[in-house]
């Protein structure tokens, strides 16, 4: 790996680790059922993991527990369901190496995106010049697809001597359809539990299934066109580094 990847993917890490640390020392109470009751729930929806065609990685469907999380949880219960949601995607399938820095890399770059996400999220002069909650939380999406995929390009165009841009793109193009439905299923979440509770998102699991299902068969199909021609490595939520 170059020395500029290195740096690169130290400074993510670092700054990563540095956002949870400071959620966590600055963590208000936390209901623990509804903690862990999104945390498996994300968990079970990160494990489903779409191949991207034409690229060298994968998607899971964890998203909109990741952004109701940060709609209705404290920072610090958000970073921990995407953390460890994003923990368990890159846990690898049978017979497959696990990779300790890719780990590392996705994990702490979803702090980054989380961070971001709930900044814009509970940014006063944003909520107040937005009034749907549900409207607010798809602004923070758009926050939280910039960040998340930004420095997957950039480590990608280090390692595999990419045009960074042009690899943004194609992620971009490829995980744009996912975060609007997802944004608008989270959008929706929110604005029934409001009414029943905080359980509606469990309830979400099924409806995640059923994307994945299409997804892995539309890029199935897609995939025989583009066999001969892998593009960039792209995985995680919506985008992360793939080794």
């Amino acid at each position: 790996m170059k020395s500029s990847a290195r740096i690169f993917i130290a400074l993510v890490v670092i700054s990563g680790l540095a956002v949870l640390g400071n959620a966590l020392i600055h963590a208000s109470s936390t209901n623990v059922v509804r903690l862990v009751s999104f945390v498996v729930v994300a968990c079970l929806a990160a494990r489903l993991k779409v191949k991207l065609p034409g690229v060298t990685g994968n998607m899971s469907v964890n998203l909109p527990f990741i952004l109701v999380a940060v709609a209705q949880m404290n920072a610090a219960e958000a970073l921990i369901v995407a953390c460890l949601s994003t923990l368990v995607q890159c846990l690898p399938r049978a017979q497959k190496k696990f990779n300790a820095v890719q780990a590392l890399f996705n994990f702490s770059n979803m702090a980054l995106a989380v961070g971001a996400t709930r900044l814009l999220f509970v940014q006063s002069t944003l909520s107040a010049s937005v009034g749907s909650r549900a409207l607010l939380l798809a602004v923070a999406a758009a926050g939280f697809l910039l960040v998340n995929t930004l420095p997957v390009a950039i480590v990608i165009s280090l390692t595999e001597g990419k045009n960074a841009f042009s690899t943004w793109t194609r992620i971009f193009q490829l995980s744009f359809p996912y975060f609007v439905a997802s944004a608008g299923i989270a959008g929706c979440v929110l604005t029934l539990s409001a009414q029943i509770g905080w359980q509606v998102p469990v309830a979400v699991l099924p409806v995640m299934l059923g994307i994945f299902y299409s997804y892995r068969r539309y890029f199935a199909v897609a995939a025989s066109a583009l066999l001969a021609k892998p593009v960039s490595s792209v995985g995680g939520t919506a985008a992360s580094a793939s080794a």
